[in-house]
């Protein structure tokens, strides 16, 4: 595990998710401590003695698995973010498995399984929406939307599903959505009930598929009243 040795670095994570330091259980104390904490005091007002205690575990357990109080912001963050791409991957393979090979109804499909994952893990949405983050966090989380962006347009790549539909057009699309996926996420992370995350998910998709709809009656997926086919 390295430890950040610059500002710059502090803005990227001292480690590797897959390290199996963080797998073991006293790792998965110490982010469900933290995450417990930062939720409930947020990051600044919450020290590491703070985290450690409510794990009960030492300060140095910590610096051993996560280096710092940042890098275990960034692991909680980070943890979000790999089973939101996991779940929007694993809806969009069920989807193609189903028949489904248009690239924006893919792309639709796992943007919706997104979206209701920041339902399931709105405590880490509002976490890190409240503005009380470490350094630099803004610029990650900006990059991560490039990389969500750059992964997702891949399932507008389909030569066949290119030949169809209007991929310029689809593009736009793909960039307009990733860009309005903070603000949406931390909507249904505010919602009241599952009932009304889910409608305003609904909402959400049908917004985005009425954007694509520019005079091909086949870009736009039925979505409202009828969804796309989904495990989630």
């Amino acid at each position: 595990m390295r430890l950040a040795t610059s500002t710059a670095e502090a803005v990227e994570p001292a480690f590797d998710l897959d390290d199996p330091r963080l797998r073991t259980e006293a790792a998965q104390k110490l982010m469900a401590a933290a995450r417990e904490l930062f939720v409930k005091r947020g990051f600044s007002a919450t020290s590491v003695s703070d985290i450690t205690e409510r794990a009960g575990m030492s300060v140095g357990s910590l610096y051993y698995h996560y280096g710092s109080k940042t890098n275990l912001y960034l692991a909680i963050w980070l943890h979000y973010q790999r089973r939101q791409a996991e779940r929007a991957r694993e809806t969009v393979h069920a989807v193609r498995a189903a028949g489904v090979s248009n690239g924006l109804r893919l792309f639709l499909a796992g943007t919706r399984a997104y979206l209701l994952g920041a339902w399931e893990h709105r405590d880490v949405v509002r976490l890190a929406a409240d503005g009380d983050t470490p350094p630099g966090f803004g610029q990650r989380m900006r990059r991560i939307n490039q990389d969500w962006l750059r992964q997702n347009s891949m399932l507008l790549r389909d030569p066949d599903a290119l030949e169809r539909d209007d991929a310029l057009g689809v593009r736009a699309v793909v960039a307009i959505v990733t860009e309005a996926m903070g603000g949406i996420c931390r909507e249904v992370a505010n919602c009241a009930t599952r009932e009304e995350a889910e409608e305003l998910v609904a909402r959400a998709i049908d917004v985005f598929a009425r954007l694509a709809d520019t005079g091909h009656g086949h870009l736009r997926p039925q979505t409202h009243g009828q969804e796309i086919a989904s495990p989630v």
